[in-house]
């Protein structure tokens, strides 16, 4: 995950939450572990041309959503010959992929495209001191500290660790997108319903680089246009490197996160 461009945490069912990772600049030889598709997934990727989305599996009700979408399956259905187990760990987490090999024979996947966003090393002005940061739904967390230089990544209470390197996860920037919360038709075998987090639309986005929070707002037209982040009426820039950004459900009276 710390060779991914850009990563979102999204909330699925039961509470949970997972990471949609998206790579462009590097592919990793190996990725993993994969796990099933998820709704809000598709609506993330309508940004680009041609995506591809690489998964574990999905319902039946959204693999029909997926191939009428423009993303690209990669999942073992599809790419059979690039996906393996690691046997050393337990189903379903040990679904490795050789993300790699994979994009070097990979022909259908479109070219990246800009997405809205915009770079600058130079802090902008009217930042707050911010050290920490926390989300949290009914069975998931996600945290970060301030290193000096980027932010440190917790998931449930645990720094995140890379499982080759053991280096940590560090990226530049890392955004609360607060999202309207969508109830669904998806959702898994044992009766839990997969919310859709509404990325398209407008609404509140506070912007964490450099120490310090810029509160401020977020805007996607249309599901193919990209998302323009602003704080004090003009668009703000991130910091250059890698991006994080957590998707808060913007519906309810005091969603739960922190910045300190």
């Amino acid at each position: 995950m710390n060779q991914a461009d850009l990563f979102y945490v999204e909330e699925v069912e039961w509470g949970l939450t997972r990471i949609a990772a998206l790579f462009n600049t590097k592919f990793p030889s190996v990725v993993g572990p994969t796990r099933s598709a998820r709704i809000s997934d598709l609506e993330i990727l309508e940004q680009f041309d041609n995506p591809g989305l690489a998964y574990s599996g999905a319902n039946d009700v959204l693999l029909k959503a997926i191939r009428k979408s423009q993303s690209i399956s990669l999942s073992p259905s599809d790419r059979s010959s690039f996906y393996y187990r690691n046997l050393s760990k337990v189903a379903p987490n040990n679904q490795l992929l050789r993300l790699a090999a994979m994009m070097e024979k990979e022909s259908k996947v479109g070219v990246i495209k800009d997405i809205g966003l915009v770079f600058d090393q130079n802090v902008p002005a009217g930042g707050v001191v911010a050290k920490t940061f926390s989300a949290s739904w009914p069975s998931s967390k996600v945290s970060g500290t301030w290193g000096g230089k980027s932010w440190t990544i917790s998931f449930d209470g645990t720094l995140h660790r890379d499982a080759v390197s053991k280096a940590l996860l560090t990226p530049k920037t890392v955004v609360l997108q607060f999202v309207e919360r969508k109830e669904t038709k998806y959702g898994d075998k044992f009766g839990g319903k997969t919310p859709l987090l509404k990325s398209v639309g407008a609404g509140r986005a506070i912007v964490l680089r450099n120490g310090q929070s810029f509160d401020g707002t977020w805007s996607r037209p249309t599901s193919e246009s990209g998302t323009t982040f602003s704080f004090a009426n003009s668009r703000i820039a991130f910091d250059v490197g890698q991006v994080m950004i957590v998707f808060v459900d913007g519906g309810v009276k005091k969603p739960a996160f922190t910045v300190k």
